[in-house]
């Protein structure tokens, strides 16, 4: 629940940048979005959707509800990876928002994170098909 919190006040502090000019509007939300779509995932797996059209109760359909989720968040991962820009020494894609009650809730990559935020992606899908 706080995870949903910090992303409703980070969307706001996002949409507060942009109209000052200040941010780029992409990179302000990818680090916040690769730690929230695998909470989608977990809710989408764990939750009894037996009202919905899709039925998520067997073993296989999880399984791909988690892969796809995994492997959009290793997409995510490369996004990120590409648009790094390695020349720069400090912290990227930095998600700072203020005033987040007794929180201090601050987001970014270097040099070293970004190669294991890429290897964790990656390895998702592989534990996934392998089991």
């Amino acid at each position: 629940m706080l995870m949903v919190y910090l992303y409703i006040i980070s969307l706001a502090y996002a949409v507060k940048y942009i109209k000052e000019g200040s941010i780029n509007t992409y990179y302000y939300m990818l680090l916040l979005s690769l730690l929230t779509i695998p909470l989608l995932g977990v809710f989408l797996i764990s939750a009894d959707l037996e009202n919905f059209p899709f039925k998520y109760k067997s073993i296989e359909n999880k399984k791909k509800i988690a892969l796809f989720i995994s492997i959009f968040n290793f997409l995510l991962s490369l996004f990120i990876f590409i648009f790094f820009d390695f020349s720069y020494n400090q912290f990227q894609f930095v998600l700072e928002p203020h005033n987040i009650s007794e929180y201090p809730f601050y987001l970014g990559l270097d040099g070293i994170s970004i190669y294991f935020v890429l290897l964790t992606t990656f390895i998702m899908p592989i534990t996934i098909l392998s089991n």
